[in-house]
């Protein structure tokens, strides 16, 4: 089974302040601290983002990861996630992770790229403290549906209709925590 990574970062960071995906974090810009994580784990990664991004796009491609280009992410993030699903429709799972979330440890996406592996058919997210987040696991029966979404909610309501979404637990809190914010202070690094 091939998982590929779909990491959504083609929002606008209008309540950050500044562009939240070049924020430096660890030495690094935020987006490149996110990518890096992925590509520990996985060797398919594609990053949503605006058109007419020059510096992104080098940004994704020099993280080794391919940049799409969503030519409606100012409709929300409903039609970034459709373009990204668009374009790895090929792959055997999708995870679908956000740009703002640097603090997700490798083990974390181990952890779910095996219980996709091994539940193929069922919908995967992280459980931290018996609180849901983030990134989440969709096999390709959910394709369709992800890319009929709408607005800014993300696939929040085809989660809230999937039956038998199985929750991984994790020993994780960077699975909720995103960088909504410059003043929100970083968690620990994780491991």
């Amino acid at each position: 089974m091939v998982v590929a990574a779909l990491v959504l970062a083609a929002g606008a960071s209008r309540r950050f302040g500044s562009d939240k995906r070049l924020h430096p974090l660890d030495g690094q810009p935020m987006l490149a601290r996110t990518l890096a994580t992925y590509r520990q784990v996985l060797d398919d990664v594609g990053v949503v983002i605006r058109p007419g991004e020059p510096a992104i796009a080098a940004l994704v491609r020099t993280a080794a990861c391919r940049p799409i280009e969503a030519a409606d992410a100012a409709a929300g993030l409903s039609r970034s996630l459709a373009a990204g699903v668009a374009a790895l429709r090929h792959a055997d799972g999708l995870l679908v992770g956000l740009g703002d979330m640097p603090f997700v440890a490798p083990a974390t996406l181990r952890a779910l790229v095996t219980a996709m592996t091994q539940n193929a058919t069922r919908v995967v997210r992280p459980c931290y403290s018996g609180v849901n987040g983030n990134p989440v696991g969709f096999p390709p029966s959910s394709y369709d549906a992800l890319t009929r979404l709408t607005g800014d909610t993300g696939a929040r309501e085809l989660l809230a209709k999937s039956a038998g979404v199985l929750a991984v637990d994790v020993d994780d809190a960077g699975v909720l925590r995103d960088m909504d914010r410059e003043a929100d202070p970083p968690p620990t690094t994780p491991a």
